[in-house]
Protein backbone atom coordinates (compact mmCIF):
# COMPACT_ATOMS: atom_id res chain seq x y z
CA UNK A 1 0.00 0.00 0.00
CA UNK A 2 2.87 2.37 0.77
CA UNK A 3 4.36 1.96 -2.71
CA UNK A 4 0.92 2.35 -4.29
CA UNK A 5 0.69 5.78 -2.68
CA UNK A 6 4.21 6.57 -3.88
CA UNK A 7 3.24 5.54 -7.40
CA UNK A 8 0.26 7.89 -7.28
CA UNK A 9 2.37 10.73 -5.90
CA UNK A 10 5.04 10.49 -8.59
CA UNK A 11 2.41 10.04 -11.32
CA UNK A 12 0.86 13.34 -10.21
CA UNK A 13 4.28 14.99 -10.45
CA UNK A 14 4.76 13.61 -13.99
CA UNK A 15 1.30 14.73 -15.11
CA UNK A 16 1.83 18.11 -13.47
CA UNK A 17 5.14 18.52 -15.26
CA UNK A 18 3.53 17.57 -18.55
CA UNK A 19 0.63 19.98 -18.04
CA UNK A 20 2.96 22.86 -17.15
CA UNK A 21 5.10 21.96 -20.15
CA UNK A 22 2.06 22.09 -22.43
CA UNK A 23 1.23 25.55 -21.08
CA UNK A 24 4.79 26.85 -21.60
CA UNK A 25 5.03 25.36 -25.09
CA UNK A 26 1.63 26.81 -26.05
CA UNK A 27 2.70 30.27 -24.86
CA UNK A 28 5.91 29.91 -26.86
CA UNK A 29 3.93 28.99 -30.00
CA UNK A 30 1.59 31.94 -29.49
CA UNK A 31 4.03 34.67 -28.44
CA UNK A 32 7.50 33.75 -29.66
CA UNK A 33 6.78 33.54 -33.41
CA UNK A 34 5.68 36.23 -35.83
CA UNK A 35 2.92 36.00 -38.46
CA UNK A 36 5.35 34.44 -40.92
CA UNK A 37 6.12 31.63 -38.49
CA UNK A 38 9.66 32.82 -37.79
CA UNK A 39 11.00 32.93 -34.21
CA UNK A 40 11.47 36.28 -32.51
CA UNK A 41 13.39 37.21 -29.38
CA UNK A 42 11.37 35.87 -26.48
CA UNK A 43 11.89 34.77 -22.89
CA UNK A 44 10.09 31.51 -23.74
CA UNK A 45 13.08 30.36 -25.80
CA UNK A 46 14.89 30.34 -22.44
CA UNK A 47 12.03 29.16 -20.19
CA UNK A 48 11.17 26.04 -22.21
CA UNK A 49 14.69 24.50 -22.04
CA UNK A 50 14.96 25.60 -18.41
CA UNK A 51 11.74 23.78 -17.59
CA UNK A 52 12.97 20.60 -19.29
CA UNK A 53 16.20 20.60 -17.26
CA UNK A 54 14.28 21.37 -14.06
CA UNK A 55 11.90 18.45 -14.66
CA UNK A 56 14.85 16.15 -15.32
CA UNK A 57 16.46 17.23 -12.05
CA UNK A 58 13.28 16.53 -10.06
CA UNK A 59 12.88 13.06 -11.60
CA UNK A 60 16.54 12.24 -10.93
CA UNK A 61 15.98 13.18 -7.29
CA UNK A 62 13.07 10.73 -7.11
CA UNK A 63 15.28 7.90 -8.34
CA UNK A 64 18.12 8.89 -6.00
CA UNK A 65 15.71 8.94 -3.08
CA UNK A 66 14.68 5.35 -3.80
CA UNK A 67 18.33 4.31 -3.76
CA UNK A 68 19.02 6.24 -0.56
CA UNK A 69 16.14 4.49 1.21
CA UNK A 70 17.38 1.06 0.00
CA UNK A 71 14.53 0.46 -2.46
CA UNK A 72 15.37 -1.57 -5.55
CA UNK A 73 13.52 -3.17 -8.46
CA UNK A 74 14.09 -6.92 -8.94
CA UNK A 75 16.10 -7.83 -12.03
CA UNK A 76 13.61 -10.54 -12.97
CA UNK A 77 11.17 -9.26 -15.62
CA UNK A 78 8.11 -10.97 -14.12
CA UNK A 79 8.79 -9.58 -10.65
CA UNK A 80 9.58 -6.08 -11.90
CA UNK A 81 6.46 -5.73 -14.09
CA UNK A 82 3.93 -7.86 -12.26
CA UNK A 83 0.51 -6.21 -12.74
CA UNK A 84 -2.21 -8.60 -11.63
CA UNK A 85 -5.82 -7.57 -11.17
CA UNK A 86 -8.79 -6.42 -13.23
CA UNK A 87 -7.89 -2.74 -13.03
CA UNK A 88 -4.40 -3.38 -14.42
CA UNK A 89 -5.89 -5.54 -17.16
CA UNK A 90 -8.25 -2.72 -18.14
CA UNK A 91 -5.57 -0.04 -18.20
CA UNK A 92 -2.98 -1.98 -20.18
CA UNK A 93 -5.47 -2.92 -22.90
CA UNK A 94 -7.14 0.51 -22.91
CA UNK A 95 -3.80 2.29 -23.36
CA UNK A 96 -2.78 -0.14 -26.11
CA UNK A 97 -6.15 0.38 -27.82
CA UNK A 98 -5.71 4.17 -27.66
CA UNK A 99 -2.37 3.86 -29.47
CA UNK A 100 -4.05 1.73 -32.15
CA UNK A 101 -6.88 4.24 -32.53
CA UNK A 102 -4.43 7.09 -33.04
CA UNK A 103 -2.48 5.02 -35.56
CA UNK A 104 -5.65 4.16 -37.48
CA UNK A 105 -6.61 7.85 -37.67
CA UNK A 106 -3.16 8.58 -39.12
CA UNK A 107 -3.56 5.72 -41.60
CA UNK A 108 -6.97 6.92 -42.82
CA UNK A 109 -6.01 10.61 -43.06
CA UNK A 110 -2.41 10.44 -44.29
CA UNK A 111 -3.37 10.80 -47.96
CA UNK A 112 -4.24 14.47 -47.44
CA UNK A 113 -0.92 15.19 -45.69
CA UNK A 114 2.36 16.24 -47.30
CA UNK A 115 4.24 12.99 -46.55
CA UNK A 116 1.70 10.15 -46.74
CA UNK A 117 4.25 7.35 -47.10
CA UNK A 118 6.14 8.38 -43.97
CA UNK A 119 2.93 8.74 -41.97
CA UNK A 120 1.74 5.37 -43.23
CA UNK A 121 4.86 3.75 -41.78
CA UNK A 122 4.28 5.47 -38.42
CA UNK A 123 0.68 4.24 -38.42
CA UNK A 124 1.58 0.60 -39.10
CA UNK A 125 4.26 0.57 -36.40
CA UNK A 126 1.85 2.35 -34.05
CA UNK A 127 -0.73 -0.42 -34.43
CA UNK A 128 1.91 -3.08 -33.76
CA UNK A 129 3.15 -1.09 -30.74
CA UNK A 130 -0.34 -0.80 -29.23
CA UNK A 131 -0.85 -4.55 -29.48
CA UNK A 132 2.64 -5.49 -28.30
CA UNK A 133 2.45 -3.14 -25.29
CA UNK A 134 -0.67 -4.82 -23.95
CA UNK A 135 0.70 -8.31 -24.57
CA UNK A 136 4.06 -7.44 -23.00
CA UNK A 137 2.40 -6.52 -19.71
CA UNK A 138 0.01 -9.46 -20.03
CA UNK A 139 2.91 -11.89 -20.27
CA UNK A 140 4.55 -10.27 -17.24
CA UNK A 141 2.05 -12.23 -15.15
CA UNK A 142 2.88 -15.53 -16.91
CA UNK A 143 6.25 -16.90 -15.87
CA UNK A 144 6.46 -19.52 -18.62
CA UNK A 145 6.58 -17.02 -21.49
CA UNK A 146 9.46 -17.64 -23.90
CA UNK A 147 12.12 -14.89 -23.62
CA UNK A 148 12.27 -14.38 -27.41
CA UNK A 149 8.58 -13.41 -27.45
CA UNK A 150 9.19 -10.80 -24.77
CA UNK A 151 12.15 -9.42 -26.73
CA UNK A 152 10.06 -9.00 -29.89
CA UNK A 153 7.20 -7.34 -28.01
CA UNK A 154 9.47 -4.99 -26.05
CA UNK A 155 11.36 -3.77 -29.12
CA UNK A 156 8.27 -2.61 -31.06
CA UNK A 157 7.97 0.83 -29.34
CA UNK A 158 11.69 1.38 -29.95
CA UNK A 159 11.20 0.66 -33.65
CA UNK A 160 8.18 2.97 -33.78
CA UNK A 161 9.93 5.98 -32.28
CA UNK A 162 13.17 5.30 -34.17
CA UNK A 163 11.23 5.39 -37.44
CA UNK A 164 9.26 8.39 -36.19
CA UNK A 165 12.52 10.22 -35.48
CA UNK A 166 13.76 9.66 -39.05
CA UNK A 167 10.34 10.61 -40.45
CA UNK A 168 10.30 13.86 -38.46
CA UNK A 169 13.75 14.79 -39.74
CA UNK A 170 12.64 13.98 -43.28
CA UNK A 171 9.42 15.98 -43.02
CA UNK A 172 11.36 19.00 -41.71
CA UNK A 173 14.49 18.74 -43.88
CA UNK A 174 13.81 22.14 -45.48
CA UNK A 175 12.44 23.76 -42.32
CA UNK A 176 15.03 26.18 -40.96
CA UNK A 177 12.98 27.00 -37.83
CA UNK A 178 14.33 24.41 -35.40
CA UNK A 179 11.99 25.55 -32.62
CA UNK A 180 8.99 24.45 -34.68
CA UNK A 181 9.95 20.77 -34.45
CA UNK A 182 12.77 20.69 -31.88
CA UNK A 183 10.57 19.75 -28.91
CA UNK A 184 9.10 16.88 -30.90
CA UNK A 185 12.59 15.61 -31.71
CA UNK A 186 13.62 15.73 -28.04
CA UNK A 187 10.41 13.96 -26.98
CA UNK A 188 10.94 11.17 -29.50
CA UNK A 189 14.58 10.66 -28.49
CA UNK A 190 13.75 10.44 -24.79
CA UNK A 191 10.88 8.05 -25.58
CA UNK A 192 13.31 5.82 -27.50
CA UNK A 193 15.61 5.75 -24.46
CA UNK A 194 12.69 5.00 -22.13
CA UNK A 195 11.34 2.05 -24.12
CA UNK A 196 14.90 0.85 -24.78
CA UNK A 197 15.65 0.72 -21.05
CA UNK A 198 12.40 -1.11 -20.36
CA UNK A 199 13.22 -3.60 -23.12
CA UNK A 200 16.42 -4.30 -21.19
CA UNK A 201 14.38 -6.40 -18.76
CA UNK A 202 13.32 -8.69 -21.60
CA UNK A 203 16.87 -8.89 -22.97
CA UNK A 204 18.39 -9.60 -19.55
CA UNK A 205 20.15 -6.24 -19.10
CA UNK A 206 17.94 -4.42 -16.57
CA UNK A 207 18.74 -0.97 -15.18
CA UNK A 208 15.91 0.09 -12.91
CA UNK A 209 17.10 3.63 -12.19
CA UNK A 210 17.46 4.47 -15.87
CA UNK A 211 14.14 2.81 -16.68
CA UNK A 212 12.21 4.85 -14.11
CA UNK A 213 13.93 8.15 -14.92
CA UNK A 214 13.42 7.93 -18.67
CA UNK A 215 9.84 6.73 -18.21
CA UNK A 216 9.02 9.81 -16.12
CA UNK A 217 10.89 12.17 -18.42
CA UNK A 218 9.51 10.63 -21.61
CA UNK A 219 5.93 10.80 -20.34
CA UNK A 220 6.25 14.48 -19.41
CA UNK A 221 7.83 15.33 -22.78
CA UNK A 222 5.19 13.44 -24.77
CA UNK A 223 2.44 15.35 -22.95
CA UNK A 224 4.28 18.61 -23.57
CA UNK A 225 4.51 17.88 -27.30
CA UNK A 226 0.71 17.79 -27.62
CA UNK A 227 0.76 21.61 -27.50
CA UNK A 228 2.07 21.67 -31.10
CA UNK A 229 -0.17 21.52 -34.16
CA UNK A 230 -0.08 18.22 -36.08
CA UNK A 231 -2.28 15.40 -37.36
CA UNK A 232 -4.88 14.45 -34.75
CA UNK A 233 -3.85 10.80 -34.95
CA UNK A 234 -0.24 11.70 -34.13
CA UNK A 235 -1.46 13.76 -31.18
CA UNK A 236 -3.31 10.73 -29.84
CA UNK A 237 -0.26 8.55 -30.38
CA UNK A 238 1.94 10.96 -28.42
CA UNK A 239 -0.60 11.06 -25.59
CA UNK A 240 -0.97 7.28 -25.51
CA UNK A 241 2.84 6.92 -25.46
CA UNK A 242 2.85 9.17 -22.39
CA UNK A 243 0.23 6.93 -20.76
CA UNK A 244 2.31 3.86 -21.61
CA UNK A 245 5.36 5.27 -19.86
CA UNK A 246 3.31 6.50 -16.90
CA UNK A 247 1.79 3.04 -16.49
CA UNK A 248 5.20 1.39 -16.78
CA UNK A 249 6.57 3.72 -14.13
CA UNK A 250 3.57 3.10 -11.85
CA UNK A 251 4.13 -0.66 -12.05
CA UNK A 252 7.87 -0.40 -11.44
CA UNK A 253 7.43 1.81 -8.38
CA UNK A 254 4.69 -0.47 -7.05
CA UNK A 255 7.02 -3.46 -7.33
CA UNK A 256 9.98 -1.85 -5.57
CA UNK A 257 11.41 -3.88 -2.70
CA UNK A 258 13.28 -2.48 0.28
CA UNK A 259 16.50 -4.10 1.38
CA UNK A 260 16.86 -4.82 5.05
CA UNK A 261 19.35 -2.69 6.92
CA UNK A 262 22.54 -4.54 7.71
CA UNK A 263 23.17 -5.05 11.39
CA UNK A 264 26.40 -3.54 12.55
CA UNK A 265 28.34 -5.96 14.74
CA UNK A 266 30.01 -4.33 17.77
CA UNK A 267 33.73 -4.02 17.40
CA UNK A 268 35.71 -6.27 19.69
CA UNK A 269 38.79 -5.02 21.44
CA UNK A 270 41.84 -7.06 22.30
CA UNK A 271 40.50 -8.06 25.75
CA UNK A 272 37.31 -9.53 24.23
CA UNK A 273 39.29 -11.57 21.72
CA UNK A 274 41.56 -12.82 24.52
Amino acid sequence: MQMQKKSLEITCYVLGAGAFGVFLRWLQDQLAFNDAGLPEKSVFHFLVPLFIFAAAYVFIRFVDNFRATRYYLPDNFHEAFRNEGKSYTFFRWAIGALMCIGALIVLFTCEVEKHPSLLRGIAVLGILTGISYSLFLEFANKKRTHPSILCVLSIMPVLLFSYWLVATYKMNDINSVVWSFGIEIVSIIISILAFFRIAGYAFGTPKSGHSMFYSMMGAAMCVMTVADTRNMGLQIMFFSAALMLIFYNWIMIKNLVQRKAQREEPLEDGFDRL
